[in-house]
């Protein structure tokens, strides 16, 4: 049987970092979970709605908001 893990994942580096840095924060992750016997499939973009009703449903606002995740597998 084949399992999988998503893994959220939020890239944030500072001013002074590269994209190099937050590839190797990305790196650290994978090489963790394979550690622990799961075997990297992909990283994808997942789109969410975000529902803020406001205050009392006054103002009530809908945004995007967009999630990286990264997706493991491993045969259990």
């Amino acid at each position: 049987m084949l399992n999988y893990k998503v893994v959220p994942y939020v890239g944030n580096i500072s001013v002074k970092q590269s994209s190099h840095d937050a590839a190797m924060a990305i790196e650290s992750i994978i090489n963790d979970y394979s550690r622990h016997g799961w075997s990297f499939v992909s990283i994808d973009r997942l789109e969410t709605a975000v529902n803020d009703p406001g205050c009392f449903g006054i103002n009530a606002q809908k945004t995007t908001s967009y999630i990286q995740l990264i997706i493991f597998s491993r045969t259990e």
